[in-house]
C-alpha cells in the first residue's frame, strides 16, 4: 500500500513539475493585425471585387495566381490555391462568406503558410457619401508557436512585420483598382 502511495506521490510531483513547462511551450501569444482604407466607391462595387475569393491576384501584388481547387467560388468550404510572387504555394479555405454583411473569413489549410492559427476577415462597410471603408484584420500565431526560441525569421516581430506590409499594400492596390473603374 505504501509503495503504491509513494508511486502516486512521485507521479503527481513529476506531473506538477513538468506540466507548467509543457503549457508554456505551447502558449505563444496570439498576434493581431488590422488595417483599413476608405475607397471612393459604393460598398456594392467594392464588394464585387473583394467578395471574389478567387480574385486575390487582381489586387494583391504578392499573389501571382489563384485557382479554386475544391468547391465553388464564393461558397463556404471552397478552397483556393495561391501561388505567391516568391513562388511559394499555399491553400486557403473559405470558412465564412456573408454577402449581406459584405464579409468573408478564411484560413490556411496547406502549402507553405506564413503563420499558424491564421484567421483573417475582410469586411466592406458604408462610409457615407458614396464611399466604402474596407477592413482587413487577422489573428494568428507565429509558425514556431511551440518554442520560446523560434528559428530565424519565424519570430513574432517578423510575422507581424510581414502582414503589416502586405495588408496595406493590398488595400492600396484594391483602392486604385476600384476607383480606376
Amino acid at each position: 500500500m505504501q509503495m503504491r502511495c509513494a508511486k502516486g506521490v512521485l507521479f503527481t510531483l513529476l506531473a506538477g513539475l513538468l506540466a507548467p513547462q509543457a503549457l508554456l511551450a505551447v502558449d505563444a501569444p496570439e498576434l493581431k493585425v488590422e488595417h483599413s482604407i476608405v475607397i471612393d466607391a459604393p460598398p456594392e462595387e467594392v464588394w464585387e471585387v473583394l467578395g471574389d475569393f478567387n480574385g486575390l491576384p487582381r489586387w494583391l501584388p504578392t499573389i501571382q495566381s489563384s485557382r479554386i481547387i475544391l468547391g465553388k467560388n464564393r461558397e463556404v468550404g471552397c478552397i483556393r490555391e495561391l501561388i505567391r510572387a516568391n513562388g511559394t504555394m499555399v491553400q486557403e479555405k473559405l470558412i465564412a462568406y456573408e454577402p449581406w454583411n459584405m464579409s468573408l473569413s478564411y484560413t490556411y489549410i496547406g502549402g507553405q503558410p506564413g503563420a499558424s492559427d491564421y484567421y483573417p476577415t475582410m469586411t466592406v462597410m458604408d462610409a457615407g457619401n458614396g464611399k466604402s471603408r474596407v477592413e482587413w484584420k487577422a489573428r494568428f500565431r507565429r509558425l514556431a508557436y511551440w518554442t520560446d526560441d523560434p528559428p530565424p525569421g519565424q519570430d513574432d516581430a517578423t510575422v507581424l512585420a510581414a502582414f503589416n506590409r502586405v495588408y496595406p499594400l493590398g488595400l492600396e492596390t484594391l483602392k486604385k483598382l476600384v476607383e480606376g473603374r
